[in-house]
């Protein structure tokens, strides 16, 4: 790990970034999408069955994810952002929570864009949701976003693209199965999450 490198770099390519420059309304998007993964992330790794929920998240998860904005690069044709924790965790060796919360969030990420993969470690429906969202800037103009996680001598790399993009909504949809064409008259249909009917 160098340390005139920050903890956290994210570089956007795409026609809608250029040097050092990125659209406001993008980059509040990605972000506080992105910040949703690592809180959900969190979750899981604590052993909540579930990592959406309402009411206010658990401070604990939110102060270990905390990030500020340390650098915002020019003279590349990308734009290229720098992110540090917000409080330097003096943890032991191997049992800082929130770095563990950022490593699996973003080689989790890499792994769940790959088709027939299980959900890796510290995933679950509500972090594919979060990451969906925060995807949608790919529909923006934004063609490419690379993460790398300078947390040890091997950084921690992974890219976000668009058709990562599409199979993360897929897998939140789940299996398409049993898709049937059938001619008549509806009387009554139930739409629910779970087990849609007609009558």
């Amino acid at each position: 790990m160098n340390n005139d490198t920050p903890l956290l770099k994210i570089r956007f390519d795409g026609e809608a970034v250029g040097p050092g420059r990125i659209p406001v309304r993008h980059l509040l998007r990605f972000l506080g999408n992105m910040n949703k993964a690592l809180q959900r992330t969190g979750r899981v790794l604590l052993g909540e069955s579930v990592s959406v929920r309402r009411g206010p998240q658990p401070h604990s998860i939110k102060d270990e994810v905390a990030l500020n904005l340390v650098l915002l690069t020019h003279g590349s044709p990308a734009a290229v952002l720098g992110f540090e924790r917000r409080i330097e965790q003096q943890a032991l060796a191997g049992m800082d929570r929130g770095m563990e919360i950022l490593e699996k969030a973003i080689v989790g990420l890499a792994a769940v864009q790959k088709a027939d993969e299980a959900l890796p470690p510290g995933y679950d429906v509500g972090v594919l949701m979060a990451w969906r969202d925060a995807g949608m800037v790919f529909r923006q103009g934004i063609e490419r976003i690379e993460f790398t996680l300078n947390h040890a001598d091997r950084p921690a790399v992974a890219a976000f693209t668009p058709n990562g993009f599409v199979r993360i909504q897929q897998r939140i949809q789940g299996p398409q199965t049993n898709m049937r064409t059938i001619e008549g008259r509806l009387l009554m249909a139930d739409f629910k999450e779970h087990g849609t009917r007609c009558r």
